[in-house]
């Protein structure tokens, strides 16, 4: 007997939202267990207090222009929705959904997110000596730099926090595509599962 499909807008939102960001992604990511979440929680996004003085928005836009963590992480959202939509039922849903959801996707303004994360995190002080850094030996060799292992740490530090703040954003740009094509989705999936009648949506 198939398994209940799960809501697309979970599945998505939990592969997009898989990884920490920055230089702590080269570390092993932990293991995220899928856990019941309501779709409308898109509609309340976590809300993450800043330092008492966290780095300033100059430096945070400096930082992503130096490191390309924003677009980095932009690249691995849409690889993730590739990846989500070769996933059982989910081969017949409509194309039109990933071409406009890639879309949102590549138009979404993540500076707001980026600037919550690293405000809630980072200190100036620590994000000074980034840039400082950056700037004097080049961003090959400030991978293996005293900054940036700090970096490192101070990320880890806020994992938690931050899924929970990509995890709002993704279920944000999905749900926003996929009430467009909920009709269409719910019919394709239905008409999957009863030609396969025992495939699994994994």
């Amino acid at each position: 007997m198939p398994r209940a499909l799960r809501h697309p807008l979970i599945i998505l939102a939990l592969t997009c939202s898989l990884g920490s960001v920055g230089f702590a992604q080269s570390r092993p990511t932990p293991t995220i267990t899928p856990v019941p979440v309501s779709p409308v929680s898109a509609a309340s996004s976590p809300s993450l207090p800043s330092l008492k003085d966290p780095a300033t928005i100059d430096q945070i836009r400096e930082y992503l222009r130096l490191s390309g963590d924003l677009e980095s992480y932009r690249a691995r959202w849409i690889a993730a929705v590739d990846k989500e939509r070769a996933v059982g039922v989910r081969q017949a849903w409509p194309e039109p959904f990933w071409t406009d959801l890639k879309a949102e996707v590549g138009k979404t303004d993540l500076m707001p997110m980026f600037i919550t994360m690293y405000q809630h995190g980072i200190s100036r002080e620590l994000m000074q000596e980034v840039l400082d850094t950056y700037h004097l030996v080049g961003a090959t060799l400030f991978k293996l730099s005293p900054a940036c292992f700090r970096l490192a740490i101070a990320q880890q530090a806020m994992a938690d926090d931050t899924n929970q703040l990509r995890l709002a954003k993704t279920l944000e740009v999905t749900e926003k595509v996929y009430t467009r094509y909920k009709p269409q989705i719910i019919e394709a999936s239905d008409q999957y599962l009863a030609e396969h009648p025992h495939s699994v949506d994994k």
